[in-house]
């Protein structure tokens, strides 16, 4: 009975015992009952106990079936990246107290996690897996979306894209309808440079997010295809479709999936050697960001890469530049970003010897802790040529090792 519940949830936030609830209405031992719902109870003593409470029974159940409706609100806006819808709907759930109802509890404690980890809150997202752990009981659909969620949190927080593929392909879509899960095992797959795979799992998440009208996910979703597609090198159909969706997000001011797309369309410039169109589009993408947005940086440090490739700027214009990057990555404690303007420092300032140190002793190890499988193989690449190039061959040999590792194959050939 939802009236027992609710009675039960404002005598204990109240700190009421049941026997002081219920004197001159009803017994304890009847409080319990009505609170664990055992027995018949009369609309006059829900009422004078509620007037005690100081609480509207009708309102309260109102209030109940809102949260429910709130909280399925809060998850489907996270799914489809409505951030202003998101964080509306998060604050009308925190300002509503019964909220707090153990009923709500552990939908409220998933979606949370998803919100963390869509908001890059990882240790807060992390806390509360470490909660999650001890419950038991779960639904089945309780059971695949904390599937979701940690599949999640090893491709996003954990950056181990073979523990989240092992995680995410456990989810059963016969009792867990949101398919949005397929964008996570492409994004998991990309990042392990299976292009076939990424492009199924990205097919299968568009036709989802199509079907659920979700503009922006569609957006992202036809851009991950896109990455794909590069590999084809055909760069006057990627040049095509990218301006196709960097009009389509201008046209309904999607200015972060824009920002996203001015990006990649810069690195995919940067891939053909097109220098100068990729500092624009990476200059576009920045302009769209503010510097204290996580993405902010990755745009920026590509804006000065592809300046330095490019040749034109002068060399302390250019310093002035990869300094004002490092003071930011410094400010936000971003290792990563640290280690890329620190190392466009060097190489910009002519520090040869000191560029290819700080690699091998700090970029290169950080990059293969982290899974950062592009940035470890470039540097593993760049680390074993030099080292060639200076005649030492063991120091050559041991990075050639872990280049060759990814080669390596269970075969059984003669």
């Amino acid at each position: 009975m939802l009236e027992g519940k609710i009675i039960k949830f404002y005598r204990e936030f109240y700190n009421i015992k049941q026997r002081d609830l219920g004197e001159a209405i009803c017994s304890a031992t009847h409080i319990s009952k009505i609170e664990r719902g055992l027995t018949e109870v009369s609309k006059e003593t829900i009422q004078l106990l509620c007037e005690r409470l100081g609480i509207s029974i009708d309102s309260e159940i109102e209030n109940y079936y809102k949260i429910k409706k709130l909280l399925n609100e809060w998850h489907e806006a996270i799914i489809h990246k409505s951030h202003s819808k998101t964080e509306a709907v998060k604050e009308q759930l925190e300002n509503s107290r019964l909220l707090q109802i153990q009923d709500f509890h552990r939908t409220y404690t998933l979606i949370l996690t998803r919100y963390y980890l869509s908001s890059s809150k990882n240790e807060e997202a992390e806390a509360l897996l470490n909660e999650m752990r001890l419950w038991t009981g779960l639904s089945p659909y309780e059971q695949n979306l904390l599937l979701h969620i940690q599949g999640n949190y090893h491709l996003r927080a954990r950056h181990d894209y073979f523990k989240a593929i092992a995680v995410l392909k456990e989810i059963n879509l016969a009792e867990y309808s949101n398919r949005e899960y397929y964008y996570d095992l492409a994004l998991a797959y990309h990042s392990i440079h299976s292009n076939v795979l990424a492009y199924f799992y990205a097919g299968k998440a568009l036709q989802f997010f199509t079907e659920n009208r979700s503009l922006s996910r569609i957006i992202e979703t036809e851009m991950l295809m896109l990455i794909q597609l590069e590999q084809s090198d055909d760069a006057v159909f990627q040049n095509k479709e990218y301006e196709r969706l960097i009009e389509m997000a201008g046209d309904y001011g999607l200015s972060h999936q824009q920002a996203l797309l001015h990006h990649n369309f810069g690195y995919h410039q940067l891939r053909q050697g097109e220098f100068t169109a990729a500092a624009e589009y990476y200059k576009k993408s920045a302009d769209k960001r503010q510097p204290g947005d996580p993405n902010y940086l990755g745009s920026f440090e590509g804006y000065v890469n592809a300046l330095s490739k490019e040749g034109l700027t002068k060399k302390e214009d250019l310093a002035a530049l990869a300094q004002k990057g490092l003071s930011l990555a410094e400010k936000d404690d971003n290792k990563t970003f640290i280690h890329f303007f620190t190392m466009h420092l060097l190489k910009i300032n002519g520090e040869v010897e000191s560029y290819y140190q700080y690699i091998e002793n700090h970029a290169y190890p950080h990059f293969k802790e982290l899974g950062y499988v592009l940035p470890a193989q470039h540097y593993g690449l760049l680390l074993f040529d030099y080292y060639m190039e200076k005649g030492d061959l063991k120091k050559a040999n041991d990075f050639a090792k872990g280049l060759m590792e990814k080669f390596r194959r269970n075969n059984q050939f003669v």
